[in-house]
């Protein structure tokens, strides 16, 4: 394997998600490089191709970010409604009146934003490199 097929192995492989170590492994395997001289290998194959990588990742990230941004607003907005309906989330036990509600609202929006975050770091990865 030269230079190039290995370059193009790795993006291709992280743009699979596959785990560095498997990789590492399989480029140890498949050329004369040693553990340490791949892990440099695979960090400078992503510092120069970043963007390239982040493309191959972005399908399986926008689906995993669009599905937690869409259960968020399914549980933010269900809370409210539930809340509005006088109905009291009891959270672990604990009797303190809508301390539930709060929670899994914040729960919520927590999740809205994790996947918003997580999609718009693949964007900013694809459009910098």
């Amino acid at each position: 394997m030269n230079q190039q097929e290995a370059t193009d192995f790795v993006i291709q492989q992280l743009g699979k998600h596959q785990q560095k170590n498997n990789i590492i492994q399989k480029l140890c395997e498949s050329t004369s490089m040693n553990w340490g001289q791949a892990e440099k290998f695979i960090q400078q194959v992503e510092a120069q191709h970043g963007g390239i990588i982040a493309q191959k990742q972005s399908p399986m990230i926008a689906a995993i970010g669009t599905v937690t941004v869409i259960a968020g607003f399914a549980i933010a907005i269900g809370i409210i409604v539930v809340t509005l309906q006088g109905w009291i989330i009891f959270f672990l036990k604990m009797p303190v009146p809508y301390l539930g509600n709060i929670v899994y609202f914040l729960g919520g929006v927590a999740m809205i934003a994790g996947g918003l975050r997580g999609m718009w770091d693949t964007i900013v990865r694809m459009w910098n490199s």
